[in-house]
């Protein structure tokens, strides 16, 4: 995992803000929890997602180094599904 890497993903993400996407977060042995969201902002070193689920309005935050290192895969909801990274 280099610098470049990290600054790739983070210009990825900063081009989908305020567009839906999809979320999948891996813990372990369990069932990844799978939901879905709005990319609200983006910092240096994270970036936010804001989630409505069951009338209840939340806001996630990740690093971009989660994207890289798999324990989260982020998907744009569009018609492929395409994944970021």
């Amino acid at each position: 995992m280099t610098v470049s890497s990290v600054t790739r993903v983070k210009g990825i993400v900063e081009g989908c803000v305020g567009q839906k996407v999809k979320f999948k977060i891996k813990k372990g042995k369990s069932k990844p929890l799978i939901s879905e969201g709005v990319i609200a902002e983006t910092y240096p070193s994270i970036f936010t997602v804001r989630v409505e689920s069951k009338g209840l309005k939340r806001v996630v935050s990740f690093n971009y180094i989660d994207i890289l290192t798999n324990y989260v895969e982020l998907f744009i909801c569009n018609e492929n599904e395409t994944r970021i990274v």
